[in-house]
């Protein structure tokens, strides 16, 4: 199942790109600034949030917006992931009935168009955090290149689950983002998990998100990842993945008709 599965992908890559390109293109068409606006956005979100956050608890600035914008970047791209999967095969249908085509690259699509966007903020946030704290930076940053991996196959795989579970469920998508604007408040993104007393701990220890997060923020500030949440972070992302394309090989047969 594995191998056809990836087999699939392979035999359709050029199909995959054309629509990556195209989507690329059709977002930032007739748009002034183009894709600054993958740059904008975050970078002033964390300004906004950071600045404010700084002066309410007292914080430094500099060390505020920086984890601000670590943390909002990855979060933006799972999101995104899991946003674009739920219709990835309801605007796939004229592909999917006209053409011999896997539909494992539709999920595939909607991940790759968001990780291009995240490559795009992630460069603006090493400009401003070179300009905030140059001293920060290091060789533990390159640590973000398996961490940005690990987080791939883990949006991969939550695509795939959205892309087969709103088929079936069509009130899976106003859900999915209901559960997801739960744990954004519950995971460590705009907050450091020191701040929270030993006692509420368990609110990102069994949280899937935070070690997901974590290997791509903490890379990104230029600290050193626990191999214990390398190691949770990987089994995630694996049995997400395992899951999200077991639902696409089961129900692959019957795409056509369930659209």
């Amino acid at each position: 199942m594995t191998q056809g599965f990836f087999k699939g992908i392979w035999k359709d890559r050029y199909v995959l790109i054309s629509l990556v390109n195209r989507d690329l293109q059709a977002r930032y068409r007739r748009s002034i600034l183009g894709v600054l606006w993958s740059i904008i956005t975050p970078l002033a979100l964390s300004v906004i949030i950071g600045t404010v956050y700084a002066l309410l608890f007292n914080q430094d600035i500099k060390v505020t917006i920086p984890i601000l914008f670590a943390g909002l970047n990855p979060w933006t791209f799972i999101t995104a992931s899991a946003d674009g999967g739920n219709t990835s095969f309801i605007y796939a249908e004229g592909y999917l009935k006209q053409l011999s085509v896997n539909p494992q690259i539709f999920p595939l699509r909607t991940v790759c168009v968001a990780f291009i966007n995240l490559l795009y903020s992630l460069m603006a946030f090493f400009v401003l955090y070179l300009i905030l704290q140059p001293q920060a930076f290091g060789p533990e940053m390159l640590l973000v290149i398996p961490g940005l991996v690990i987080m791939f196959v883990f949006s991969w795989g939550f695509a795939q689950f959205a892309s087969v579970a709103n088929l079936y469920v069509r009130d899976y998508q106003p859900l999915q983002s209901l559960v997801l604007q739960a744990f954004f408040y519950v995971t460590p993104i705009i907050y450091r998990p020191a701040q929270l007393a030993e006692q509420l701990s368990f609110i990102y220890r069994y949280n899937p998100f935070y070690y997901i997060l974590d290997v791509v923020k903490q890379p990104l500030l230029g600290n050193l990842v626990p191999l214990e949440n390398y190691l949770i972070a990987v089994l995630v992302a694996a049995a997400v993945f395992a899951l999200g394309a077991f639902m696409v090989n089961r129900c692959r047969g019957k795409l056509p008709f369930k659209l």
